[in-house]
């Protein structure tokens, strides 16, 4: 067991197998935090499900493309175990990559229930308890992607763009209630993020090969697992302290309201250059759009 009481509140994380998941899993209970993890398979992974349990977690089978009543009955099912859940993390994910031109149908359609209809059905589901207790957090785990498309990634960065969307929108929805919203904004971290279990590579055709820009990401993104220079770890800290309201991050993020939570420099500098160009988008168009007025 933990040296820690397990008296905190209680944590509902999805995709605890590996990764950003697995990190904010292990930080959150050394934080005395009460934690429910999930994933696909748990039997896949028993030495990290004694681990959890170990230290007074509990750990479930979730597929989050199940139906509506399924993650329902998953959610009830787990706010009996410690009563209730404080903190939904939004984490279990894969990525489908190559150029649109060559992305089936079926896979885009795949993505949108992993990454998008999953979280959004599992927030529908903690909402009413955390309403009626007038309060609780949402970490809703987005990308680089679902602000700042790259060639090769536009399918998976659409379903992160969706779950912004929504999150963007839940937002003020819910503040009312004491509920917060929270899009964690990873870059590069060395996860499994790339590797055959965790993306869907579509086989780039002849002209979408390199030299091409989709040939260029997808040989990138397929080096990354053991190049990607952030470490889970410290992002897991980030994400606990951005939810909890604790630490300097968490503090600079709660009494400011901030909605996107940017882990990583590489992520910083790309969102930054987007809002650049946003802003030079706006102030060139500011005539053209005011000319359109009866």
């Amino acid at each position: 067991m933990g040296t820690t009481p397990l008296t905190g509140a209680v944590w509902f994380i999805t995709g605890c197998s590996s990764g950003l998941g697995l990190s904010l899993a292990r930080y959150a209970l050394s934080q005395g935090q009460r934690v429910i993890a999930t994933s696909r398979n748990p039997s896949r992974t028993p030495e990290l499900l004694a681990e959890i349990e170990g230290q007074g977690g509990k750990w479930l089978a979730l597929d989050v493309t199940q139906s509506e009543e399924e993650l329902n009955a998953t959610i009830h099912g787990a706010e009996s175990i410690f009563g209730q859940i404080d903190v939904l993390v939004n984490n279990a994910g894969y990525c489908v990559l190559g150029a649109l031109e060559d992305t089936p149908d079926e896979e885009a359609v795949a993505q949108m229930r992993t990454n998008f209809l999953g979280p959004l059905r599992l927030m529908k589901a903690v909402l009413p308890g955390m309403r009626e207790r007038r309060s609780g957090v949402i970490l809703n785990v987005s990308s680089t992607q679902g602000l700042c498309p790259s060639p090769g990634c536009g399918i998976y960065a659409a379903s992160k763009a969706a779950l912004e969307a929504a999150s963007q929108a839940c937002s003020p929805e819910v503040a009312q209630f004491g509920i917060r919203i929270l899009i964690a904004e990873p870059g590069a971290f060395r996860t499994g993020f790339g590797h055959a279990n965790a993306a869907k590579y579509m086989i780039p055709s002849q002209d979408y090969s390199s030299p091409h820009p989709v040939g260029q990401r997808l040989d990138h993104i397929q080096r990354l697992p053991g190049l990607a220079p952030g470490d889970p770890d410290k992002a897991a800290r980030i994400m606990f302290e951005a939810a909890t309201g604790e630490g300097d991050a968490g503090s600079l993020i709660k009494e400011n309201g901030i909605l996107r939570v940017i882990i990583g420099p590489d992520c910083w500098k790309r969102v930054d250059e987007q809002v650049n160009e946003l802003r030079r988008t706006a102030d060139l168009l500011k005539t053209v759009a005011a000319s359109t007025n009866f």
